[in-house]
């Protein structure tokens, strides 16, 4: 087969994180996979709420036919609320992974009580119990949370941020037994392997887990089933 492409998609309208993400996608990826990142013309600049996710995703949509076109053997929608990951494989015919969906399921694979760390603890409770429902794992998500940070803002005083997580991470594991934390935002990229560290449980990175998934799938042929709408 031709060089592996894959998009990282930052669904969100600043180029702030695409650099960053770049970045720590190259620490994980083979030489031989060709990487981009990119983030949308159109939409939020975060997402931070149902209403953001949902005027992200016709854009997201629009990104990923637009990649399907340049040849790319996968795109990764990099954010955790998965905005048009269901609409993007409705109407693509290579792979579309949200780092929400894949990065708990890989969670089930480490431990059996699960927490998801993320931003805005009173929109990640429900939004997160919710993912875990729809993807049939709401027995497993024992704690969902987030800190209460503006997701453009979690770069600007780092240390901060992880004793924010670490407290969350800490609460989830003493008090509701998590055996696995996930991290519920593209923006905390690089902070795992630290957390874990710190913790003594497995903490996943969604987006580099995801990049991981994209490869091995793409290297072994494997993509969803693709229903395509005539009209595309």
């Amino acid at each position: 087969m031709t060089q592996p492409k894959i998009l990282v998609l930052n669904p969100v309208n600043t180029d702030v994180w695409n650099e960053l993400t770049l970045t720590y996608v190259k620490k994980v990826i083979s030489p031989e996979v060709e990487v981009f990142v990119r983030s949308l013309s159109r939409g939020p600049p975060a997402i931070e709420s149902e209403y953001d996710r949902d005027l992200a995703a016709p854009y997201v949509i629009e990104e990923v036919l637009k990649a399907a076109g340049e040849g790319f053997h996968a795109v990764i929608i990099n954010c955790f609320d998965d905005p048009g990951l269901r609409a993007s494989r409705e109407v693509s015919k290579i792979l579309v992974l949200g780092i929400g969906e894949t990065s708990l399921t890989v969670a089930t694979l480490l431990g059996y009580r699960i927490a998801v760390i993320s931003t805005g603890s009173r929109y990640s409770r429900t939004a997160y119990y919710r993912k875990a429902i729809e993807l049939g794992i709401e027995k497993r998500v024992v704690y969902a949370s987030g800190i209460d940070v503006r997701v453009l803002d979690l770069r600007k005083d780092l240390n901060m941020v992880k004793k924010a997580i670490l407290d969350e991470a800490k609460k989830a594991i003493n008090d509701f037994g998590a055996e696995v934390i996930v991290l519920g935002c593209g923006g905390l990229i690089g902070l795992s392997e630290e957390l874990s560290e710190l913790l003594g449980v497995p903490v996943i990175d969604p987006t580099l887990i995801t990049v991981k998934v994209a490869e091995a799938l793409i290297k072994m042929k494997l993509r969803h089933y693709t229903y395509t709408s005539p009209h595309y």
